[in-house]
């Protein structure tokens, strides 16, 4: 079995020495991460349906880290348009 190190993904959340990071860009290198785990799980089932000696376990391995990272992201979709229809709806 192959494990991958998740550690570089941390980084991102975990660096607090530079304040002055751009939430946006942070935000954006998530986003690219999430599609990177979808296109590599999607790959892996397309190489394991053409033949290639691909174990099982891997391909639902990738298929549920594509799945929470696809899980997260809508989560915090929901909580910013909620944040952001907050903001619109004050009274001033």
């Amino acid at each position: 079995m192959r494990i991958e190190d998740t550690r570089g993904n941390l980084n991102l959340w975990q660096d607090k020495t530079n304040a002055n990071r751009d939430p946006i860009e942070d935000f954006k290198n998530f986003v690219i991460s999430v599609d990177a785990e979808i296109k590599k799980s999607q790959r892996m089932k397309k190489d394991f349906l053409s033949g290639k000696d691909i174990p099982v376990y891997e391909i639902f391995i990738q298929s549920q880290k594509a799945k929470v990272s696809l899980e997260l992201l809508t989560k915090i979709r929901d909580e910013a348009l909620k944040a952001y229809e907050t903001v619109i709806n004050m009274k001033i």
